[in-house]
């Protein structure tokens, strides 16, 4: 049994959104903003609460990716997006705006649940690999301020690496904060003094 969705659709061709309209209500999903354009999107994104967003473009153009950008920086979702006619250039910039499941020429009733499934799933793929990337930016960049740290500290008070730290781990303990909060905080003092 499939988990209900709420989807946002756009589409400005109201027999086939009426169609695929019924094919996911079929399927216990819910349509809850269907629109004829993109271009109140990101708006429509932000005040529901929608678990998919799907485009059905008969050519989509510059701007249907541009606000699907905007969705995807702003409240990320998986999306769907069916399109008549496709080339290169179109297939780039739908994977550029977060488009997680493509399709050309291929909208069919029975079709679109596994389409939906698969766009979840990249979708969840993507942003685990999004956050494990952001994690290990930020585990990198609070490294780089404890060595800075450090280095200011060795300099200045003529000491070696390991005294350097041991007395910002003390600053940490002292002060019940983290390690990099205090490296940030002596690197500010340092930059002050200069």
């Amino acid at each position: 049994m499939n988990i209900a969705l709420k989807i946002i659709l756009v589409d400005k061709n109201t027999g086939r959104s009426a169609m695929l309209r019924r094919a996911l209500q079929d399927k216990g999903h819910e349509v809850i903003c269907r629109m004829n354009d993109s271009s109140q999107l990101l708006d429509s994104n932000e005040m529901t609460h929608a678990d998919v967003v799907i485009v059905n473009a008969d050519i989509p153009d510059e701007a249907v990716f541009a606000n699907l950008t905007d969705v995807n920086n702003s409240k990320p979702k998986p999306i769907v997006m069916f399109t008549e006619e496709s080339n290169s250039e179109m297939a780039n910039s739908a994977i550029k705006s977060g488009v997680n499941a493509y399709i050309v020429d291929g909208l069919e009733e029975d079709r679109v649940q596994p389409i939906i499934d698969v766009a979840i799933a990249r979708f969840r793929e993507f942003q685990a690999l999004k956050d494990e990337l952001d994690a290990t930016r930020n585990q990198l960049s609070e490294r780089k301020a404890v060595e800075k740290a450090k280095g200011l500290l060795m300099k200045h008070k003529g000491v070696n690496e390991n005294d350097a730290y041991q007395s910002l781990r003390k600053m940490a303990m002292d002060k019940n904060k983290r390690i990099v909060d205090v490296s940030e905080g002596v690197i500010s003092a340092f930059e002050l003094l200069e």
